[in-house]
């Protein structure tokens, strides 16, 4: 009986440092992301296309750090949240709602950094009812998407009070090789 004691407080405290383990595990850490952290990231990525194909200025910035940057090629950067949401708004004016592209996301690298972390994601932008008619719908005349352009985002994420938020996306065109 004497040694039931000592190794029922040796199991409880094994116990406990195996829970703590787990739930540290669990809630990431510097250089560590939880799977509700790469949701929240992926979610910036429905606000980006969301924001340009519905030509909602807000929403895309909205997916930046307030000193976000965003790369458009080499030569040309918007940095800071605000300046994003002006520059886009100016492309906007006077367009309707609906661009009439869909970009097409996937293929999500995200990787964790001391800082937050990093990404690289394929896009896809499509022209919507520009292509070859589609026969046998129930609407007369459809027509089906034509491709535009490829891609890749580089991107850099960081954790704010808001969430996760880009700190800065290139935009790559693919080119022919």
């Amino acid at each position: 009986m004497f040694w039931r004691r000592p190794l029922a407080v040796v199991a409880l405290i094994g116990l406990g440092a195996g829970i703590g383990y787990l739930y540290a595990q669990d809630r990431g850490g510097p250089g560590k992301l939880t799977a509700e952290d790469r949701l929240d990231i992926q979610e910036l990525y429905w606000r980006y296309a969301q924001g340009h194909d519905f030509r909602d200025a807000e929403l895309v910035a909205s997916a930046f750090a307030e000193d976000g940057v965003f790369r458009s090629s080499p030569s040309r950067a918007v940095e800071g949240r605000a300046a994003i949401a002006e520059s886009l708004g100016r492309g906007f004016a006077g367009l309707g709602p609906d661009s009439g592209r869909r970009h097409w996301q996937n293929a999500w690298r995200i990787t964790p950094t001391p800082e937050g972390a990093r990404g690289r994601v394929y896009w896809v932008a499509l022209e919507v009812g520009t292509g070859d008619p589609i026969p046998n719908l129930p609407v007369e005349g459809h027509r089906g998407p034509r491709f535009r352009s490829t891609g890749y985002y580089e991107d850099v994420y960081v954790n704010t009070a808001e969430g996760w938020r880009f700190k800065s996306r290139t935009l790559n065109w693919d080119e022919p090789r």
